[in-house]
């Protein structure tokens, strides 16, 4: 043992001589928001960034040797936190209203290729929206392979964020999911930025038995899950939530989406059992599922985050419109402007993160948190001069006022332009994937 103990530190000896130290940048000239414990007003703070994490935050800061970026004029805020995401589809455009169908009949011809080449689309789009950390809901897990396809896509584009291991999208509802696999990915995960969890169909697409089996396995080896509930009226009306609850399969390691339809009994039983709410609103008008009732979700006390959903027609990725979205669904519920921006940012940072259990200090600005955040330029949102900045944020902001973005320490959007893909020719490839699947399909 001594022997073996000797070699390995002769062996560590020369790695740790040549070991380089972490890059060390400097942030200046920004005003911040930290979101530190919630809402923080901005405040012209200093940011020191050593490899992947905050080192200091301060209105002065001294870095020898530390790279300097100047952000004068722009607001520092951390990266926004999408809570549900189907990555997998983000190359299916244009497919016009019977996108639905469609996307049912082209999941099954699907390929490991063209899941990947989603999830670096939709990597990409989040990236320029100014999200950091990503909830990937992959509910067209056809095979191990194209599982792999998803976690290495997400892997290779520096974003954080969750792979949630689904089911097949075309797959029987009375059918587990691939549990085999999903205990072998478990056994091999290796832990970093991306994290892993489980998707379900849920108690609306799923029997009563193959869910508590899914949910079991899940829970057995310590991984978070997420599923719909009561998105539609049809679904709303099943009250699912209330058999979840009796029978123990509901709390804050289970995610449920949507809720849009549910009366106010439901979402406060929901509430009560610890589970958090995430809302899609801009997929959720797509399914015609309605705005969700924000007055209903506030007053049942619930956990909320909020998502992009699917990419959709447009190809977008934008959690400024998802935030807008939900700031007027307020409106319509609550009265104008019932519940102010700071509330809304917090659900798309700070708050969502810890809805979805993402790893500490994601969607905060913290010493020693990881250095994942975005700058925006707010010039021009205000006409008035007299609007805050948080309903600037939230009513205002889109993805082109996103003129930088840092996750783990590394820089993937200056002066408003992708430094690590080029967008244009993602979006050509993936409308050739698309042009190759419909083909398949069609043939």
């Amino acid at each position: 043992m001594l022997l073996r103990t000797a070699a390995i530190a002769g062996m560590l000896i020369p790695a740790l001589a040549n070991a380089q130290p972490p890059q060390r940048t400097l942030l200046t000239g920004a005003e911040v928001i930290t979101m530190e414990g919630g809402w923080t007003n901005p405040l012209r703070l200093e940011i020191l960034i050593e490899g992947d994490r905050i080192a200091a935050i301060a209105p002065e800061l001294k870095a020898e040797g530390a790279e300097v970026i100047d952000l004068s004029g722009l607001l520092i805020t951390p990266g926004l936190v999408d809570g549900h995401s189907h990555m997998w589809s983000a190359i299916a455009r244009g497919l016009g209203d019977d996108s639905a169908e469609t996307m049912d009949a082209l999941a099954e011809v699907w390929t490991p290729g063209a899941s990947a080449l989603s999830v670096e689309l939709a990597a990409a789009l989040a990236v320029n929206s100014g999200i950091t950390w990503v909830n990937n809901w992959a509910d067209n897990v056809v095979s191990p392979e194209h599982a792999d396809a998803e976690v290495g896509a997400m892997r290779d584009s520096g974003l954080g964020g969750r792979f949630n291991y689904g089911y097949p999208h075309a797959g029987s509802h009375d059918k587990p999911m691939d549990l085999d696999d999903l205990r072998d990915t478990v056994s091999t995960w290796e832990h970093g930025p991306v994290g892993l969890g489980v998707a379900l169909r849920g108690p609306d697409s799923s029997t009563p038995e193959v869910l508590q089996e899914e949910i079991s396995k899940a829970r057995g080896y310590g991984l978070p899950v997420s599923f719909h509930m009561g998105g539609s009226q049809g679904a709303a009306e099943l009250h699912n939530v209330q058999a979840m609850s009796e029978q123990g399969m509901l709390g804050a390691d289970v995610q449920v989406v949507h809720m849009t339809s549910a009366p106010a009994e439901d979402l406060a039983r929901l509430a009560e059992a610890g589970s958090p709410l995430i809302v899609a609103p801009t997929t959720e008008a797509a399914m015609d599922f309605g705005a969700p009732d924000i007055g209903a979700m506030r007053e049942a006390g619930l956990n909320m985050g909020v998502g992009v959903g699917t990419t959709g027609p447009e190809g977008a990725a934008d959690m400024f419109t998802v935030m807008r979205l939900v700031a007027e669904a307020a409106d319509e519920t609550m009265g104008e402007e019932a519940i102010n921006g700071a509330t809304v940012f917090d659900w798309a940072t700070r708050a969502g993160a810890l809805a979805v259990q993402a790893p500490d200090g994601v969607g905060t600005l913290v010493k020693g948190g990881p250095a994942d955040l975005i700058a925006i330029s707010t010039e021009g949102l205000d006409e008035t001069g007299k609007l805050p900045p948080d309903i600037e944020l939230t009513r205002k902001a889109g993805p082109d006022n996103v003129r930088f973005v840092m996750i783990g320490g590394e820089i993937h959007k200056a002066d408003g332009e992708l430094t690590k893909v080029d967008l244009e020719a993602l979006t050509n490839e993936a409308a050739e994937m698309m042009s190759e699947l419909q083909e398949k399909l069609g043939g």
